[in-house]
């Protein structure tokens, strides 16, 4: 649909994550890293670390400064279809979680940097594999597996990184309850840097398009999260951290709402992120002579059912 002028004024609010310099340096460096996936098993000789670190660096440290962006999933949710884009996303988003919790400059310093290299360990994996469309076999699940020990084994050795920036790799794939991998962890076991990028990756993940199968809706995963809480995979009092400071939809996001209504949202409840208030400009794809706005909070027999 075509955007009104009354709908680009509330998109022009919407705040940018990283700027295009320091976008288009990592982009550059980053790509080389996942092309290479497929063609050396050294990675010392695919990806120039240093590189890499510094502009991560210079990421972390903007995300950290800026606490629009840590409270503003949307213009997170335009990065899509690119390994770059999961890692800036899954950056963000346990950023997000960890200045939630208080953590000092430091701590969040090192929470990105290991959340941005989480899954540095790829790059030795085949990318038959990595890019297989169906399920994989036995054999290769657990080949998918040994990203994180190589990624923790590659990390561990680098003079720049903090261990536990390090042990994130290794452990983002461990789940409370002890069905995950590479050690089969129980949740006192895990530490809370992993377990934070854990519920990253996994809400990031779902969010985005895959090989084999579409993106969910927002509100699929966050269902899902809370099934995740359920079954006692997740840290249960992350997740709900997460949420809680979790804004789905940023003022100006173009939404659809059930009865065919289309509109913008226009304001945020502090409590209730999830329901917004809704300018409606379209019914059944036509312009309406005249929009109303509808709160979520207090009409609960609508709902959003598609963003974009």
């Amino acid at each position: 649909m075509e955007g009104s002028e009354e709908e680009q004024n509330l998109k022009d609010e919407k705040t940018e994550i990283i700027s295009e310099q320091i976008e288009k340096e990592i982009k550059i460096i980053t790509k080389e890293y996942v092309q290479n996936v497929s063609i050396s098993k050294q990675v010392s000789d695919m990806i120039k670390f240093e590189a890499i670190l510094g502009i991560i660096e210079e990421i972390v440290e903007g995300i950290i400064d800026n606490e629009d962006i840590l409270h503003n999933l949307e213009s997170i949710m335009n990065f899509k279809d690119d390994k770059f884009f999961h890692l800036i996303n899954v950056t963000v988003l346990s950023l997000m979680l960890g200045s939630s919790l208080k953590y000092n400059k430091e701590w969040l310093r090192i929470l990105g940097i290991g959340a941005f290299l989480h899954d540095i360990g790829e790059t030795k994996v085949p990318a038959k594999i990595l890019n297989k469309p169906s399920k994989l076999s036995p054999a290769e699940f657990a080949e998918e597996q040994k990203h994180t020990l190589y990624g923790y084994e590659f990390l561990e050795q680098q003079e720049n990184i903090n261990e536990l920036s390090a042990l994130i790799a290794y452990q983002h794939h461990e789940r409370c309850d002890g069905s995950g991998y590479p050690q089969g962890l129980l949740k006192r076991d895990i530490h809370e840097f992993s377990r934070i990028v854990a519920i990253a990756d996994v809400f990031d993940a779902m969010r985005n398009d895959r090989v084999y199968r579409s993106a969910f809706k927002i509100k699929e995963v966050i269902e899902y999260l809370y099934t995740m809480i359920t079954w006692n995979k997740l840290d249960n009092q992350l997740i709900e951290k997460f949420l809680e400071c979790l804004v789905p939809y940023s003022i100006g996001t173009k939404v659809k709402l059930n009865d065919n209504y289309e509109g913008v949202v226009t304001q945020i409840k502090e409590n209730f992120n999830m329901r917004p208030v809704v300018k409606v400009l379209k019914k059944d794809g036509k312009e309406l002579d005249e929009s109303f706005e509808i709160d979520l909070e207090k009409k609960l027999n609508f709902v959003i059912e598609e963003v974009g």
